[in-house]
């Protein structure tokens, strides 16, 4: 397990670009938020405690152009005009994960911590 913080966009994106997202789920217990990746990864990312999501919808095929993390202090302007739900997380403590998608499923979750696990088969 790979656990991840701060500012990480061009390390993240490297290892999950045209990766596919096939099941999104939340864990009922621990309230965390699950994305299950395929194609050139076979990878669980694990939204630790969520506090806020939104996401456009799931379609057939789900593909990552770009994932990046940012935290509190750090979010782009450009997804502050985007997302302007994230205004309330300036200088916060939390973690933004910005989804851009080339197909289907992408969007914005704000967590605690991010963990990466690798799926074994």
């Amino acid at each position: 397990m790979m656990k991840v913080g701060g500012f990480l966009q061009e390390s993240i994106n490297d290892k999950f670009h045209d990766a596919e997202i096939y099941c999104i789920k939340i864990n009922k217990n621990s309230l965390d938020l699950y994305l299950s990746l395929i194609n050139k990864i076979d990878k669980v990312i694990i939204f630790v405690s969520p506090v806020f999501w939104k996401f456009t919808s799931f379609e057939q095929q789900n593909v990552i152009f770009e994932f990046s993390t940012f935290d509190g202090k750090t979010i782009p302007d450009f997804l502050l005009e985007e997302y302007p739900e994230l205004n309330n997380f300036k200088m916060s403590s939390y973690q933004i994960s910005y989804l851009d998608s080339s197909i289907g499923l992408g969007g914005i979750i704000v967590h605690e911590l991010l963990e990466i696990l690798e799926i074994n088969k």
